[in-house]
């Protein structure tokens, strides 16, 4: 009956065996914390820095990020209650640009939402194409409006009779509306160009009204808010992409890229949710990018956004004990760690024993991450039942590998596991 009622205690500890803290420190481990003052920050065109605190208990969380090399996050890890620093380089593109910050430690992982506003153009510089197209017929005339160009002082409206055919200045205007008195019986199709007095943009995408129906559909704005995370694991791997819902559009197509500028593969497209998952992800860092889809057509391609993915980037799996032995007071562990898929690899080892006191794990030993074999004298750590409690584990920046601990008997002179 004794002996059973050691095997339950043992299960039992099972669960206190990832504490390596002392006293002081045993009540924060029993919940891990690790929270940030602002999930999403912004920064204005110029580029500055910005402070992010972290509140934390655990003793070690690390920070990834991307941004193209336009964001710098210092320092890259940290301990407790701390915080980072974001730096972003002046964006001269009237484009806004966007971010993740990943902040990891333990099992909890937070992320940060980073952007960074366009720069305003100026006379004389280049300028967007419009956004925002829309025409509708208005009695006998059709009416065209669109967003206004930060730094257009005027606009000019074209006209054709295809969605690819040749557009014909119609109208100039100052405002963001113009109308089309005399339209054309059947497929009007109308494209805005933004003029500064020295530089005009781009053609804008189109906007149709059939003038004989009266129907029409204009093509979808580009998808904002573009963002992806790593939201799976090693056995189930998932990079969840997700964007703003784009007004009037019907679906929308998912691509993704090996770098920011180069060429993009369509991966899947949805019709019900602005999400969509990528479930065989590639090694390294991944490009994303989205378009918005109804009957007049397509958008243009989104921002991108980038992930690092990396199959084994995960925490260590417990060890696989081997033959350990007990000569006279000296206990000596034997083990061997696993590189199969979904361990990852440590980078050290530690060789752990149950204070018989305080009931507390403590790290007798610091090992490299390639030993397989440590020893101690056993005979400060038996506990009243004559038990020692003692095992190894592995640790890595994504985590620890828990596991089972080894108990001798000290009584019986044998392991009772």
């Amino acid at each position: 009956m004794k002996t059973f009622t050691h095997t339950i205690t043992v299960l039992f500890l099972l669960l206190n065996f990832y504490a390596c803290e002392d006293k002081e420190n045993k009540e924060d481990n029993e919940s891990e914390r690790l929270e940030v003052g602002s999930t999403n920050v912004n920064f204005g065109a110029d580029g500055s820095s910005q402070t992010v605190n972290i509140f934390s208990n655990l003793s070690y969380w690390s920070v990834s990020y991307n941004g193209g090399g336009w964001l710098q996050v210092s320092p890259s890890s940290g301990s407790k209650n701390g915080s980072i620093q974001i730096t972003t380089n002046k964006n001269s593109s009237t484009s806004s640009r966007d971010a993740v910050i990943s902040i990891s430690g333990g099992s909890q992982r937070i992320v940060l939402g980073i952007s960074q506003n366009g720069s305003t153009n100026t006379g004389g510089g280049e300028l967007p194409a419009p956004t925002g197209i829309s025409a509708s017929k208005n009695g006998s005339s059709i009416s065209i409006s669109w967003n206004a160009v930060s730094g257009a002082t005027s606009y000019f409206v074209y006209r054709s009779n295809s969605s690819d055919g040749t557009y014909s200045s119609l109208t100039s205007v100052s405002s963001t509306s113009g109308v089309d008195a005399s339209p054309m019986n059947g497929d009007n199709y109308y494209k805005v160009k933004a003029s500064n007095g020295s530089k005009t943009s781009d053609f804008s995408s189109y906007a149709y009204v059939n003038y004989t129906t009266g129907g029409g559909t204009t093509k979808p704005n580009v998808p904002t808010g573009v963002r992806v995370s790593n939201e799976g694991n090693s056995i189930i791997p998932m990079i969840a992409i997700r964007w703003n819902s784009v007004s009037d559009a019907t679906s929308y197509k998912v691509y993704r890229g090996t770098s920011a500028s180069g060429v993009y593969s369509q991966i899947g497209n949805t019709t019900t949710n602005n999400v969509l998952v990528d479930d065989n992800p590639r090694e390294g860092t991944t490009y994303y990018k989205v378009k918005a889809i109804n009957s007049a057509g397509e958008s243009d391609y989104s921002a991108y956004a980038s992930v690092e993915y990396k199959a084994n980037d995960v925490a260590p799996c417990p060890v696989t004990y081997g033959s350990c032995t007990v000569s006279g007071t000296t206990i000596t562990m034997r083990w061997t760690t696993s590189n199969t898929t979904g361990c990852g690899a440590p980078t050290k080892a530690y060789l752990r024993v149950r204070n018989p006191d305080s009931g507390v794990y403590v790290d007798l030993q610091t090992l490299s991450a390639t030993a397989t074999s440590a020893s101690f004298t056993y005979t400060p750590w038996v506990d009243s039942n004559g038990y020692v409690y003692v095992g190894i584990i592995l640790e890595n920046a994504k985590g620890t590998s828990g596991g089972t601990p080894k108990v001798y008997d000290n009584k019986g002179k044998k392991w009772i596991n």
